[in-house]
């Protein structure tokens, strides 16, 4: 049941790959070329864009790490003097990066729900799809993520971990 939801909602968002792109978009860019081009010492401290690194270390890490593959599919990408810089292969890499990462959001709702298992006597199969319908398919993250013009981001992490707790 959850990788049907998964399914689903990862078609869905592929369907909205197109959609309009917010400053957050360049935002992510010139994170994943900071992260890339520059030295550890420097990534906060980068200011040509306006967008300078201004997450957690542990999310700076997960850009580099996207980076390193972006760098692969386009260099450009991991330009820093390339501002917004939007081609086609840099907006799929970036939304696709997204939808590719919730594939660990999915093993995590499969494990927890494995793991709460007892809980849900008699119940399984409705709690199971109701959860993963709930953490996987979320209106309010796919409109915050895909649609809204101010945003894009990797939002269904923060969402997972406070709802989890």
């Amino acid at each position: 049941a959850t990788i049907v939801v998964f399914v689903l909602a990862a078609c869905i968002k592929i369907l909205l790959f197109p959609s309009y792109k917010s400053t957050d978009f360049e935002v992510h860019r010139n994170w994943l070329a900071i992260t890339h081009s520059l030295p550890i010492s420097e990534w906060y401290y980068e200011d040509t864009s306006q967008w300078t690194l201004d997450y957690p270390p542990f999310f700076a890490w997960f850009e580099y790490l996207l980076s390193q593959v972006a760098a692969i599919v386009d260099p450009a990408i991991t330009q820093v003097n390339n501002l917004n810089y939007s081609d086609m292969s840099c907006v799929l890499f970036q939304r696709l990066s997204v939808v590719l990462t919730e594939v660990l959001l999915c093993v995590a709702v499969i494990e927890y729900c494995r793991f709460r298992e007892e809980l849900f006597i008699g119940h399984h199969k409705l709690v199971k799809i109701v959860l993963s319908f709930q953490l996987l398919f979320n209106f309010g993250l796919l409109i915050v993520d895909r649609i809204q013009p101010t945003h894009y981001s990797y939002q269904n992490y923060d969402y997972i971990t406070s709802q989890i707790k």
